[in-house]
């Protein structure tokens, strides 16, 4: 199934908003994610995503947690 530009992308900033500063695992993430969409997502676009823009628009809080930055 092909994604719209910024689905991954706004499914996961809105997820780490709610979660706060104690942020959620990789696995939490992804799960919440394909719930949001409603279909399989791969798990490295997440993975992509989080990585890419760490330390910008996320914190790495420990291996595999992240939360959105300034919170």
């Amino acid at each position: 199934m092909t994604l719209q530009p910024g689905q991954v992308r706004d499914s996961i900033i809105s997820f780490l908003t709610r979660k706060g500063v104690d942020g959620a695992h990789l696995k939490e993430i992804h799960a919440a994610v394909e719930k949001k969409l409603g279909h399989p997502v791969s798990s490295s676009s997440v993975r992509s995503y989080l990585n890419l823009n760490e330390g910008t628009r996320f914190t790495r809080v420990g291996r595999g947690t992240y939360r959105i930055s300034n919170v």
